[in-house]
């Protein structure tokens, strides 16, 4: 009985080992070593991670060469690879690659990783950036396209709504100078608030309940995303703790105004009764919370941009005054007509990333990465995570010339 039971083991190790031998026969893309165990534990801070995987990037990698069709080489830490307890991550820092496996092979890298903090404890799981990829997702994207994907009707639709919101911050900024940045997170949230649900904040309250609630919302599942901020991401066997958070509990109250003020999203979903509920709220509460606060850090960059760049600043207005003349404020029906500000506008977005590290993405199966027959492939296994560095991809010298300086020329 021993001498089976030895024989049965000894199988079992050899077995092991040869599928992992040959799993691994392709190498992980470049990247620090890390320690027995733990990995690269270290190497993922807590706070400024796409900071880290620049500098990162700066000190590992190779120089390889994409296939045919992508637009230049792979220069040095462009991908890199970490691997925590187990859990391999791919981190991109190039637009190439991203682009490569995002796009072109985006039906093995459409899933998204289990994350145990912000989903089942806090309450996210329904929010669309961590619902698996199939049908929800199909559907709700649908719902977004509908109403963002035609600029014509977006503007017929909702220019009136933004310019009296926007109307209503410059008096304010008139009026509470030293107030500026809170001044900008109640517009971006008043006008999400009223093209998600036709709710329109107090305007007599500093402080409006829901505009607050969904303030707060964004801000804990801006941290409870962050790649390896949580052990329970990376070990969910460690997931001890009951629900901090529940997002119905707010969504529910916003849920019951919804539609009853003016037209908007939800309103039109629901008059056509064609959509379930729970899709309604879930797509409405994205776009709630995914627009006021990128667009509330991205002004906030505009306004860093024009303190630093008085002469960005000047040959802006100067083109506003020429144009649109000083009896009325621009509106964004001129925008074709003012080319220097829209260069402008499109140079904040990348000078100023508002999410400077994508929310991860899951291979579905083992990807063999493939370049050119001069340099040897590489493996991003199954499960592994693919981070996009959104940040060093906007401020790559390949591209931008003087990626730290703000240039809308």
């Amino acid at each position: 009985m021993d001498a089976r039971w030895t024989l049965i083991v000894t199988l079992v190790v050899i077995t092991l080992a040869y599928s992992l031998r040959k799993r691994r026969t392709l190498p992980l893309p470049p990247g620090p070593r890390g320690l027995p165990i733990v990995g690269n534990i270290l190497d993922l801070p807590a706070t400024n991670n796409w900071l880290h995987f620049a500098k990162l990037s700066e000190v590992w990698g190779t120089r390889l060469k994409l296939r045919p069709g992508i637009r230049t080489n792979i220069r040095k830490g462009e991908i890199l690879s970490l691997t925590v307890l187990g859990q391999t991550m791919i981190i991109v820092n190039f637009l190439g690659i991203a682009e490569d496996l995002l796009e072109t092979h985006g039906a093995n890298f459409s899933e998204r990783p289990a994350m145990p903090m912000a989903g089942e404890l806090m309450g996210f799981n329904n929010v669309l950036p961590l619902v698996q990829y199939g049908d929800r997702v199909k559907q709700e994207r649908k719902l977004f396209h509908q109403l963002f994907g035609n600029s014509a009707l977006i503007i017929s639709q909702f220019g009136p709504l933004l310019t009296s919101e926007v109307h209503k911050f410059l008096q304010n900024v008139l009026d509470e100078r030293e107030n500026v940045l809170k001044l900008i997170e109640r517009m971006t949230g008043a006008i999400t608030l009223r093209i998600a649900y036709g709710y329109t904040i107090d305007p007599d309250s500093e402080q409006d309940a829901f505009l607050e609630m969904f303030n707060t919302s964004a801000m804990i599942f801006s941290r409870a995303t962050a790649p390896g901020a949580f052990l329970v991401d990376i070990i969910p066997a460690s997931e001890y703790s009951p629900s901090i958070d529940d997002c119905d509990s707010f969504q529910l109250n916003v849920w019951l105004v919804a539609g009853n003020i003016e037209p908007s999203f939800t309103a039109r979903l629901l008059e056509e009764e064609s959509h379930e509920e729970y899709l309604i709220k879930w797509a409405a509460f994205a776009i709630q919370g995914g627009g006021a606060e990128t667009s509330a850090a991205q002004i906030k960059g505009f306004f860093r941009a024009m303190t630093l760049y008085p002469e960005v600043q000047a040959a802006a207005q100067k083109e506003i005054d020429t144009i649109v003349g000083t009896d009325r404020l621009p509106d964004i029906s001129d925008r074709e007509r003012l080319p220097y500000v829209d260069a402008l506008c499109k140079e904040v977005l990348r000078y100023h990333v508002a999410l400077p590290i994508g929310v991860p993405h899951r291979a579905r199966a083992d990807f063999m990465y493939e370049p050119d027959e001069r340099a040897a492939p590489m493996l991003i296994p199954k499960d592994s995570l693919v981070i996009a560095n959104i940040w060093k991809i906007a401020h790559d010298p390949a591209i931008y010339a003087n990626p730290m300086v703000f240039d809308p020329a």
